[in-house]
């Protein structure tokens, strides 16, 4: 099987639509026989939003690891576990993502964006503009900047986390803002939590 075997390590790549998604895998269709659901191939474009390397990355872990027997569907169920295989892995791709994650302009747009605290406003243009063309946010819908897609909003607090290692030290903070409709209100909800990350750092959680 070799629709699947991608070796892209650019984040900058134009993203599939969930058209594009939906032929490629019924290439894998076409050659072996086994099918995906609609379910798993809508869940494949919300978790990536289109990223090339992890549109690829989940169907060949689906297929090749998880639901090896072609006379089997791939489901939406196996789309997910694949996602939690390639966030526990942090794979080649993800590896990249940690370098550019490195950088203090990419770090200062990314970090405020996971505590819900910034506007496109509050930075400059060129620094924005910089972090969007690396694929890592986006513009939402009402003009608010965001992590690019479900996976990579996973793994930068993890990747996060490890920046931190690097630099000795032994406790943190982990910020995380329920932007859901229709929630109570925030010195309702908000609460903090003591957890400890991976790779063994003591961290504060804030939940908001």
């Amino acid at each position: 099987m070799t629709v699947f075997n991608i070796k892209v390590r650019s984040l900058t790549l134009s993203n599939f639509t969930a058209k594009d998604v939906a032929t490629l895998y019924r290439q894998h269709t076409d050659e072996t026989g086994q099918a995906f659901t609609p379910e798993a191939m809508e869940l494949a474009f919300a978790l990536t939003l289109g990223q090339p390397w992890l549109v690829n990355a989940l169907a060949k872990v689906a297929v090749e690891e998880l639901v090896t027997d072609v006379s089997r569907t791939i489901a939406a169920e196996h789309i997910e576990q694949a996602k939690g295989v390639l966030i526990e892995r942090q794979e080649t791709h993800l590896d990249s993502l940690a370098e550019r994650l490195r950088e203090p302009r990419v770090r200062a747009v990314v970090e405020p964006i996971l505590a819900g605290s910034m506007s496109p406003g509050d930075l400059p243009p060129d620094d924005i503009r910089y972090v969007q063309d690396l694929g890592l946010v986006r513009i939402g819908p009402m003009g608010s900047l965001d992590v690019a897609n479900p996976i990579y909003r996973e793994v930068i607090p993890y990747v996060l986390d490890g920046y931190l290692d690097g630099l000795t030290l032994d406790s943190g903070w982990l910020v995380i803002f329920d932007r859901r409709k229709d929630q109570p209100p925030i010195s309702q909800r908000t609460k903090t939590e003591t957890a400890v990350t991976p790779s063994g750092r003591d961290v504060t959680v804030i939940r908001a």
